[in-house]
């Protein structure tokens, strides 16, 4: 990318909390979504970068070695652009959520919004849609049975992105031991917070675009 000139503020984290942080290895956070909600009004990354396309994407993979980042733009030469959707609100990069299902279950969430986050390591969303879609899912950490488990569907702007259950459960292995973890969390969320957090479960499957330019994000799939 093109030099940064412009001075950039850090702050130091101390203490985090929650699954997300303890499922993933982290150096730091990497702001990336509007600066309407950076924290004391400071300029993100992408507002500071000397670039004339401001874009991005990720291409998450179960390594980090295997994961890489473009800025800016995308790699049109491996993947395929499957739809592009328009940001419905800029400050996290919100989309219109339609509905989400568990195999022939479909579940109303044209209330909510789904965030595409690369920050958050599972998908967690709020507990009156999250509970019905998860229901009777039952993941074994010893990873058996995981093929008699449902298809889950996500259907944004009309688009229907589907998930397996290789998609969605989480498997950890150390010292020859595997361990699988349903990737799918439901969670208390205050009052007026109607956002269904996407997290790298999704977008490990559908490699994903941001684009400031004009506020949209696509979803890609391999060539």
């Amino acid at each position: 990318i093109g030099d940064v000139s412009a001075t950039m503020g850090f702050g130091e984290v101390t203490h985090v909390s929650g699954v997300s942080f303890y499922a993933s290895q982290m150096s730091g956070i990497m702001g990336l979504a509007y600066d309407t909600i950076s924290v004391d009004g400071l300029k993100t990354f992408m507002d500071n970068a000397d670039l004339t396309d401001k874009s991005f994407s990720f291409y998450l993979k179960d390594t980090s070695e295997e994961s890489y980042m473009v800025i800016p733009g995308m790699d049109s030469e491996n993947f395929s652009t499957i739809d592009t959707h328009k940001v419905v609100e800029e400050k996290y990069w919100a989309l219109q959520l339609d509905s989400i299902a568990q195999g022939d279950k479909k579940i109303d969430a044209s209330n909510y919004k789904a965030v595409i986050d690369s920050g958050t390591s599972l998908m967690v969303g709020p507990k009156e849609i999250i509970d019905p879609l998860i229901e009777g899912i039952r993941v074994s950490k010893t990873c058996k049975g995981l093929r008699n488990l449902p298809d889950m569907h996500f259907v944004i702007d009309g688009t229907d992105y589907v998930l397996t259950p290789d998609d969605y459960v989480l498997k950890s292995s150390q010292d020859g031991v595997t361990e699988c973890l349903l990737g799918v969390e439901s969670m208390e969320f205050p009052e007026g917070f109607n956002y269904f957090i996407m997290g790298d479960v999704f977008m490990r499957k559908y490699p994903s675009y941001f684009n400031l330019n004009d506020n949209t994000v696509s979803f890609m799939v391999a060539n």
